[in-house]
């Protein structure tokens, strides 16, 4: 089963943030075979790594959009991105002190981490840059 299950609720509409998306919904899947398959420390931690390498990508991808469109909401859409990094990079940091200790976390964190930023920050985003560019293409 996956961490997060890809489906039509997480389809923003925008089709560059769709494919990260959905590559990162991949790497979670790939984190959950890693701590389930007993595959330890080192391997966990570098899929997390992978995790977060792609995120900062795809949050450089957005902050030009942003720009781009001047999107009314960038900072406090940047401020999230900078609680999600600075949470991945924590549980990297606990998953390396007490690797035992910090898989039920890292069961917890796609969840709250990916999902609930998809379903409403991004979305809303998505929605903006919808209407952005319909608006220069009428022009």
């Amino acid at each position: 089963m996956n961490w997060i299950a890809w489906d039509d609720t997480l389809d923003t509409g925008h089709a560059s943030m769709d494919t990260d998306h959905e590559e990162l919904a991949r790497l979670f899947d790939e984190l959950r075979v890693c701590v389930e398959s007993g595959g330890g420390k080192t391997s966990c931690i570098k899929q997390l790594d992978a995790i977060i390498a792609h995120t900062q990508a795809h949050f450089d991808r957005e902050r030009e959009l942003m720009a781009k469109f001047a999107y009314p909401k960038a900072d406090p859409h940047e401020a999230e991105h900078a609680m999600l990094t600075r949470q991945a990079l924590e549980l990297r940091a606990s998953v390396e002190r007490d690797f035992i200790a910090s898989q039920t976390t890292l069961a917890a964190f796609p969840d709250a981490w990916l999902a609930f930023h998809i379903l409403f920050s991004d979305k809303e985003l998505a929605a903006f840059l919808a209407s952005a560019s319909h608006d220069q293409a009428d022009r």
